[in-house]
């Protein structure tokens, strides 16, 4: 299993070191110019659609960003992207529409996101026309069934996989659910949260263990987002051989 760290506004915590030795998922809404020169430096890279920022209410206009998607595709040769998956915003049709038009003119397939008000017929189809779909799961916007859920989620990965399907959980990083679901790859923010909240990660005996600073205490906040950093890279290297 892959697993992609997620997040933007701490690259130099391995670019500053040339340390690209993980798998990395960046947003499009967020990537300069800079961290696009070295998307092909990381061990694998998914380009994701940035469609997760307007559902947090940022207004964009759609026809421009989805043209600057495919010009920054073409450009920086990106092997594999996610579709905006903007269905309950514009609908499934129009969603389509704009999937095939970057599948169009990029020559290139998306990787779809499905989600569970698609239903179930949905899903088998982009199983039945697609190599690498994923599945949002972050427990956000409708995904929570994901989290309360997880035997349908494990059912819908292993029906994939029958078909020779790999399988993205896009935000997914419960500990014990990848041990028991066959995702293909996932990808998390987590990774941050210690920054964020003032926590230390320790990967240890297969496990991420998380320590939380004692109240009243601070932390050093570069210091420990490197750290950590490099604590989710051990983990992913373990999932990687499991």
């Amino acid at each position: 299993m892959k697993l992609f760290l997620a997040g933007a506004g701490w690259q130099d915590t391995w670019m500053e070191l040339n340390y690209y030795d993980f798998n990395r998922l960046h947003t499009f809404f967020h990537i300069n110019e800079k961290e696009a020169k070295v998307l092909h430096q990381y061990n694998n890279f998914l380009l994701d659609s940035g469609a997760f920022s307007m559902f947090g209410g940022v207004k964009v206009d759609i026809k421009k960003y989805v043209n600057d998607y495919i010009d920054f595709i073409n450009k920086y040769d990106v092997r594999y992207f996610f579709e905006l998956d903007i269905y309950k915003l514009i609908g499934i049709k129009k969603t389509e529409d704009i999937r095939d038009l970057i599948e169009k003119k990029t020559k290139k397939k998306c990787i779809p996101v499905f989600h569970i008000f698609l239903g179930i017929d949905y899903y088998k189809m982009l199983c039945d026309k697609y190599n690498y779909i994923a599945i949002g799961a972050s427990g956000q916007h409708g995904t929570r069934w994901t989290r309360n859920q997880p035997d349908k989620l494990k059912k819908l990965v292993q029906y994939a996989n029958k078909k020779n399907v790999r399988v993205h959980g896009l935000g997914y990083t419960s500990q014990k659910g990848l041990l028991d679901i066959p995702f293909y790859s996932v990808d998390s923010t987590s990774w941050l949260s210690g920054n964020r909240f003032g926590g230390v990660y320790n990967f240890k005996n297969k496990k991420m263990e998380k320590f939380v600073k004692p109240e009243g205490k601070r932390i050093k906040t570069r210091e420990t987002c490197r750290h950590n950093f490099f604590e989710w890279v051990k983990y992913g290297k373990y999932l990687n051989t499991i």
